[in-house]
C-alpha cells in the first residue's frame, strides 16, 4: 500500500516537474517566435532598403493627384513592386 501511494505522489511531481519544463520551453519560443516577427515586420518597413522610381502621375476619378511609383529592394532583387500616393484635394 505504502508503494503505491509513493509511486503516485512521485508521478504528481514528476508531471508537475515535466509541465513546468513543458510550459518554459513554450514560452521561450513564443518570445523568439515573437521577436522573429518584429525584426521581419522591421525589415519590410525598412524603406532605406528599397529604391524608388516614379513611373507615372495622374488624376484618378475623385479627382484626386496620385503618383505610381516602381520599387526594388537593394538587398532582394526579388522583393519589388508598385507603390501608389494619392493627394486628397
Amino acid at each position: 500500500m505504502k508503494k503505491t501511494i509513493v509511486l503516485i505522489i512521485m508521478s504528481l511531481v514528476f508531471s508537475s516537474v515535466y509541465a513546468s519544463k513543458l510550459s518554459h520551453y513554450f514560452k521561450k519560443m513564443e518570445e523568439e517566435d515573437r521577436a522573429n516577427q518584429q525584426r521581419e515586420l522591421q525589415q519590410d518597413m525598412n524603406f532605406a532598403d528599397f529604391a524608388f522610381r516614379l513611373d507615372k502621375r495622374y488624376t484618378d476619378e475623385n479627382g484626386q493627384r496620385c503618383r505610381d511609383y516602381v520599387f526594388r529592394s537593394r538587398s532582394n532583387p526579388y522583393r519589388h513592386g508598385y507603390f501608389t500616393v494619392c493627394d486628397e484635394r
